[in-house]
């Protein structure tokens, strides 16, 4: 296994729009681009898997310039040319200035071409670049999805040309042969797979999972990764009744522990949900049924894109949602998750800065399981103040549920932005007002106070269920068990 993956070795989930890392803003002296008709890309990638090929035909007038996906993609980009022009052909190069593929003055219905060294890209260790076994590659889409630098209300297409016996999986409806890619493929990172593999689907309410698990797992592993996958989409579908969206594509990329010991899952959004978990190839039983990656990065899937520098929100809710929602699948002990949602917080005590502070530092400084675990216990406080306001009538999981029935927006918003709505389908201002709080103060979530109107401490302090409890109801209807789908099988010694 060949692999290769930059900034995403931790045993924590991610989620990213592209637009946590914009493009270059306009080149000097480009005016604003007129609208586009439509873009159609046709790909290509060798029988080697080196390098994709592009040919991009404008609909209209082209825009002045072209822009990259993501930085590492500047660097990699090979023979960029006008390939036809106004309908005939042409031959000329094209000019990279400024990180701006310079178009201007392109006439209306032309084409241009470009490759994307893959090769270099691997032996350089761009980012979310992987082989993980002979004949298959998952790439970001991107690395080579150049497109303008305006991005509203763009609507494109794409076609793959590939070698006999290969096929392609990507996070796009795919509509009369050809791959529909609407603003948010634009606007959010996505993972394309190429080469020779397998598509399985897997059955969770309201949908089927495109489901792509890579070559390296034994045949027994397969069994328990679908069980697996069928039962993190049951799990996530408990608030809203459903799959959080009607089409998500999973890549499992298999790893090795002796090379690659860290568990991640990454989530994105390109044109739809498209989501890779790293999984090692010696997994058990005992560790899919104790796995909480999946469904965090399901979870994410319940609501929009929430920007960087405000992760602690979309983080946190996955981190307190991977807990209860286990609990009522019967996956984990209630006491265990109590437990780990208050040894979560603690770590909160290790700073005097906000969580805004920590949030922004935390790409830098590392400290991603301090601001996951104070979003959770955040999100615990949400969800204890609108039960209690609205005596059990609204819970988190309602407006989850009303979130789902929203049009998500493309890239990111803000967490006041979404805190806001969720307060108004709550009818309430617990969401807003809990978190506010904590973002510009010295301190980060303290569960204590809580914990003891919950039940949930004994005489000496220490976390445990106590049968009488102010807001012991409460307790109770949070983890309480629901009836889910467990595709996983039970332990053949439970002990």
């Amino acid at each position: 296994m060949r692999l290769a993956a930059v900034g995403v070795g931790l045993a924590i989930g991610l989620s990213a729009c592209a637009a946590a890392m914009p493009a270059p803003g306009a080149a000097p002296g480009l005016a604003p681009e007129p609208p586009l008709r439509a873009l159609r890309y046709t790909f290509s990638a060798d029988a080697a898997l080196t390098k994709v090929s592009t040919r991009l035909c404008f609909d209209g007038t082209p825009p002045a310039a072209l822009v990259y996906g993501t930085p590492e993609a500047v660097q990699f980009l090979r023979e960029p040319r006008v390939i036809s022009e106004a309908g005939k052909p042409a031959e000329r190069p094209l000019a990279l200035a400024h990180e701006h593929l310079q178009l201007s003055g392109l006439a209306a219905d032309s084409c241009i071409g470009y490759s994307i060294d893959l090769q270099a890209a691997l032996e350089r260790d761009a980012l979310l670049l992987a082989y993980p076994g002979e004949g298959a590659l998952v790439v970001s889409a991107e690395l080579f999805l150049w497109r303008p630098v305006q991005r509203a209300g763009l609507s494109a297409s794409a076609r793959f040309e590939l070698p006999p016996g290969m096929h392609v999986s990507a996070p796009w409806p795919e509509r009369a042969g050809a791959y529909a890619l609407d603003e948010s493929a634009f606007a959010c990172r996505g993972h394309l797979v190429f080469g020779k593999f397998v598509r399985e689907p897997i059955e969770v309410p309201g949908t089927t999972l495109d489901a792509i698990v890579l070559d390296g797992f034994a045949p027994s592993t397969r069994d328990l990764i679908r069980a697996w996958l069928a039962t993190a989409g049951s799990v996530v579908s408990m608030p809203a009744g459903a799959f959080p969206v009607p089409n998500a594509q999973v890549i499992v990329v298999p790893t090795s522990p002796s090379r690659f010991p860290i568990r991640f899952g990454y989530t994105g959004r390109s044109g739809g949900a498209s989501i890779i978990l790293f999984t090692p190839t010696d997994m058990e039983l005992r560790e899919f049924r104790a796995d909480w990656i999946a469904i965090h990065e399901f979870s994410h899937l319940l609501h929009p894109f929430v920007q960087r520098d405000d992760a602690w929100l979309s983080e946190g809710l996955a981190t307190y949602l991977q807990e209860v929602l286990r609990v009522r699948a019967g996956l984990l002990a209630q006491e265990q998750a109590w437990q780990r949602l208050y040894a979560g917080a603690l770590r909160g005590r290790e700073t005097d800065q906000s969580l805004a502070q920590e949030t922004r530092s935390m790409r830098y400084a590392g400290n991603y399981e301090r601001v996951y675990w104070a979003g959770a216990a955040i999100s615990l406080m949400a969800d204890v103040a609108v039960r209690r306001a609205t005596e059990g009538r609204v819970t988190l999981d309602t407006v989850l549920a009303g979130l789902a029935r929203e049009p998500h927006a493309f890239g990111a918003v803000s967490a006041r932005a979404l805190l806001r709505t969720m307060d108004q389908l709550a009818g309430t201002q617990v969401f807003e007002t809990t978190a506010a709080r904590y973002l510009e103060g010295g301190a980060l979530p303290d569960l204590t106070e809580l914990y003891g109107e919950l039940g949930l401490l004994d005489a000496s302090g220490k976390v445990a269920v106590q049968p009488e409890a102010p807001l012991g109801w409460i307790r109770d209807a949070i983890m309480a068990e629901r009836a889910v789908a467990v595709r996983l099988p039970a332990p053949a010694n439970p002990g």
